[in-house]
């Protein structure tokens, strides 16, 4: 496995060339620290003006998490929560200028200090007059950049109680779970869907007996992780099923708990080596449909293999230094 993983890395390492692909190749892949010259680089590059440029002077990209389809002047980034999913998937972090003043805005989000400019939505978590759910869903996005925050602590702490309670009998129990979110003891999005996921990972808040618990009910949930698919984790793609991308999104999506090389080890993580290296000595054609970019141009295609190359890279050695770093541990007992 190792020797496969050298393989993509070696591939990777001489076309890694424009400020995006070179910079995450560096700080994810090779774990070097960026030197100015790279930093300097991303924030000339086009991806990185299209997020500074339509950057509000609150910090925000206007509405948090609905679109307002009357605004006047349209932006590329519809809302700020598509803002931060873009500059998550460049790599960007929380010392990075436009993300510490969104976070600085989403700090306040929690504190109850500034409410987003959304419309309020026909929703069970909006209930007694109040948005319940919104200081939840501002401390996700915050956690995915600042895990350490200490704003959102008490939050995450309040949803892990609840589904530790919704766990407690090693299954996870609907009926409880819904109970705590009828009497407003949690929202319901703080759970096992997109953003419970986000607020609960890159922490050790969970025991491993309960992370295992609520990662398997995830892995093998038929319905998917809501907001992001419709089908469990567990359900691996080929490159060439039109859903392969949205099966990437979320294993990418649980990546960040520490149990996840143990869910990925067996199955997940061999196919998508192999995915990667048929990727890279076949010609296989990248969907049209495709956006996740790091290159500044498309027009070859070889740029866009490559970003895809990299992208999968990007989780692939997250999980496999997981593994190695268990395998570390156990030695050392």
């Amino acid at each position: 496995m190792n020797n496969d993983l050298q393989n993509i890395i070696d591939y990777l390492t001489p076309v890694a060339t424009d400020p995006f692909p070179r910079y995450i190749f560096k700080k994810e892949i090779l774990r070097e620290t960026p030197s100015c010259s790279d930093i300097d680089a991303i924030h000339s590059s086009k991806w990185y003006k299209y997020l500074a440029d339509e950057q509000w002077e609150d910090g925000s990209w206007g509405r948090f998490h609905s679109q307002d389809s009357k605004a006047p002047i349209k932006q590329k980034f519809v809302t700020t929560e598509a803002a931060l999913r873009r500059a998550c998937e460049l790599g960007l972090t929380k010392n990075d200028p436009i993300i510490k003043k969104c976070i600085k805005l989403m700090e306040r989000y929690v504190s109850g200090e500034e409410t987003w400019t959304d419309n309020i939505e026909k929703h069970k978590d909006n209930g007694k007059g109040h948005m319940f759910c919104r200081p939840y869903m501002s401390a996700a996005a915050i956690n995915i950049f600042n895990p350490e925050n200490p704003l959102i602590k008490p939050l995450r702490d309040n949803a892990l109680e609840s589904v530790k309670k919704a766990f407690q009998n090693d299954f996870f129990d609907e009926q409880v779970w819904e109970q705590d979110v009828r009497e407003y003891r949690v929202p319901s999005i703080a759970g096992t869907g997109m953003y419970g996921i986000m607020l609960f990972q890159n922490t050790n808040c969970m025991e491993d007996k309960l992370q295992k618990q609520y990662l398997d009910y995830i892995w093998n949930e038929g319905s998917g992780i809501y907001y992001v698919s419709s089908m469990p984790p567990s359900d691996k793609r080929f490159f060439e099923d039109k859903r392969f991308f949205e099966w990437l999104s979320t294993l990418e999506l649980l990546s960040g708990f520490s149990l996840f090389p143990e869910f990925m080890k067996n199955d997940a993580l061999p196919h998508l080596l192999n995915e990667t290296n048929r990727l890279i000595n076949e010609d296989i054609v990248i969907p049209a449909s495709y956006n996740t970019r790091y290159a500044e141009s498309w027009r070859d295609k070889n740029n866009r293999k490559n970003d895809v190359i990299l992208r999968i890279l990007r989780l692939l050695e997250n999980a496999t230094r997981g593994i190695e770093n268990d395998r570390t541990r156990k030695s050392q007992r």
